[in-house]
């Protein structure tokens, strides 16, 4: 403590360079914590949106499908399948879905759509597409189809009118077709996504298929994400007599998965550079100070002061400045993140619209931030590491001073 004490002492002789050293690990690791605070935001929107509409916490799939998406990979006895699921996650959402690609044609026009069958009400509790209806309501019969606002404006139609789709699916060669009424217009503020997907009732996707109880996966949507791996497991044990592909969602969805770490990654080698540069501020500061002090030092060592004494000396004045610029660098971090997390960033004019697709999802342009108060922990006690190990060479250096050497220094 007393060490301690000297240290801070120490520091404060030469108030303005110490104040700028903290300055200067102040702002890196707020800088820090807010491209943190801005990366888990991020991550957390893209793997929500990713989970919600493209797969589950747990897809239960067709052997095959996943790599090939054939649609005549299909998953046979869906609803005992799903049945099996809801009795081992009581408090999950069970939603089979069935995907198909085909032409959707009105009197005026065709366009290529992806026509997503799905269960009104589980798909409603997982995902945020019931509150983007422009007009008209979502599905609750099968002969209702919810279709974009870009396709309803290349098809020419309005609620109620009659579309159909059209696609060639098993063996048949013959082309299966499908009457559906305009239920709802949604809008997704995504102008690829507003001109491609469509929805139907899963019983009608089925009858398109003709095959009775069947579906392309059956995903389970978690209260808590962090089960994903566990549930998996318990998925695998559950449905092993039965011969089916069993994913997490970072299986389901490995292009988003992937870019996640691969951007964390890229941004944690940022991040550890400019913490390498505050430290290189520190080695500075605690540099000059020790230099400037050899006579002082000489005197010390000569009045009976151990170099092993002095060089522990050195390190907690590194220290203290690392656990008060840490300090103020984390507060000052979750100072700036907290408009971030609370209002969002708001760059819809710079992509000229309030959606985006990246990787088969619709982001949204207003991105909010979140606290990873791990990772930040992380870097916080990283940071006191570094500014003490910053201070191990000047330590070094005084350690091996001669007393009448040191005494002669001017």
């Amino acid at each position: 403590m007393l060490t301690l004490k000297l240290a801070a002492r120490n520091l404060g002789r030469n108030l303005r360079r110490t104040v700028i050293t903290l300055a200067a690990i102040t702002f890196g690791l707020m800088t820090i914590h807010f491209t943190i605070t801005l990366q888990t935001g991020s991550y957390e929107e893209m793997i929500r949106q990713g989970v919600s509409t493209l797969a589950g916490h747990v897809v239960v799939q067709a052997p095959g499908y996943q790599e090939e998406r054939d649609p005549d990979l299909l998953l046979s006895d869906a609803d005992a399948v799903a049945e099996t699921l809801s009795a081992e996650f009581p408090d999950a959402v069970i939603a089979p879905r069935i995907l198909l690609g085909g032409l959707l044609t009105s009197p005026t026009n065709s366009v290529a759509a992806g026509l997503s069958g799905i269960e009104p009400g589980p798909e409603a509790a997982v995902q945020t597409l019931d509150d983007q209806i422009v007009e008209g309501e979502w599905l609750d019969d099968e002969r209702g189809i919810l279709i974009g606002i870009k396709m309803a404006e290349s098809l020419g139609v309005t609620l109620g009118e009659k579309v159909v789709f059209m696609g060639q699916f098993g063996d048949s060669d013959d082309v299966q077709s499908r009457l559906f009424r305009v239920r709802g217009i949604f809008r997704t503020g995504a102008a690829e996504m507003d001109g491609f997907l469509s929805l139907v009732h899963f019983r009608a996707a089925q009858e398109l298929l003709g095959d009775g109880d069947v579906a392309h996966q059956v995903t389970v949507h978690l209260a808590d994400p962090r089960r994903s791996l566990e549930a998996t497991e318990q998925a695998s044990l559950a449905l092993s007599a039965r011969s089916l592909d069993v994913r997490s969602w970072k299986d389901a969805l490995p292009e988003i998965y992937g870019l996640i770490q691969l951007d964390r990654q890229a941004g944690d080698v940022m991040l550890i550079i400019l913490g390498l540069i505050v430290t290189m501020g520190v080695l500075n500061t605690v540099l000059m100070s020790a230099l400037e002090r050899t006579r002082e030092f000489g005197v010390m060592m000569a009045l009976g002061l151990k170099p092993r004494e002095l060089a522990w000396l050195i390190l907690a004045e590194g220290f203290v400045l690392g656990v008060i610029g840490s300090i103020l660098g984390l507060l000052a971090g979750l100072a700036v993140g907290y408009p971030l997390v609370t209002y969002g960033i708001d760059y819809s004019a710079m992509m000229g619209g309030e959606a985006i697709e990246s990787a088969g999802i619709v982001l949204s342009t207003l991105l909010k931030g979140k606290f990873a108060f791990g990772r930040m922990a992380a870097y916080t006690v990283g940071a006191i590491a570094l500014t003490t190990l910053a201070a191990a060479y000047p330590a070094v250096h005084v350690a091996r001073l001669e007393p009448v050497a040191a005494m002669r220094h001017v």
